[in-house]
């Protein structure tokens, strides 16, 4: 028999001497911000195997302040924080901005809030003439842009990966892998 429990988190392992008899849980209740909160309230369940799903947790990202213990990128807003300020120019949304909470309608508000900072910010950071084609202002500058086709090339590496690991996607990690995939279309 299979029973599925919601509004709960494990807190604790029993053991009877070297063999494991249950888990401890606390019962959550919603935050109301996508994400859930402890209500102090326990309860116990019988076990003879536990399984632990691994789940999402970000990864830092070179040059990139992170923070280890929520696997996040610090941030006010969306703004990445540097030294206890906002750093021009650098936004965050998505789990590495809140952490692997809420549910596929939790991504709006979350991006909404970042795009209203970018707004708010913009006329700080384009202090220039955006160029009518920016693609060839990127090539005469050095930049390899990636273009739609690779950006779609990208999302078929990250589906193969998952695919590979038994899960629907994972993001490739770092700025090599996704160069490699773009260019592979």
């Amino acid at each position: 028999r299979i029973r599925l429990r919601f509004f709960l988190r494990p807190v604790e392992l029993l053991a009877d001497g070297d063999h494991v008899r249950g888990v401890r849980l606390e019962r959550t209740a919603p935050d109301g911000h996508g994400g859930v909160t402890g209500t102090g309230r326990y309860e116990e369940i019988e076990a003879q195997l536990v399984l632990r799903s691994v789940g999402y947790r970000g990864v830092p990202i070179e040059g990139l302040p992170f923070d280890t213990e929520h696997g996040t990128v610090p941030h006010l807003a969306g703004r990445v924080l540097r030294d206890g300020g906002a750093a021009p120019g650098e936004y965050v949304a998505g789990w590495i901005k809140r952490g692997p909470t809420g549910v596929i309608g939790t991504n709006r508000p979350c991006a909404k809030e970042t795009v209203t900072s970018l707004l708010e910010d913009a006329p700080e950071l384009v202090r220039r003439p955006v160029p009518a084609d920016p693609l060839t202002v990127l090539r005469a500058a050095g930049v390899t842009p990636v273009e739609w086709p690779g950006w779609q090339a990208i999302e078929r590496a990250e589906v193969a990966l998952g695919a590979s690991l038994g899960r629907p996607v994972v993001k490739l990690p770092d700025w090599e892998s996704l160069m490699t995939a773009a260019r592979h279309l």
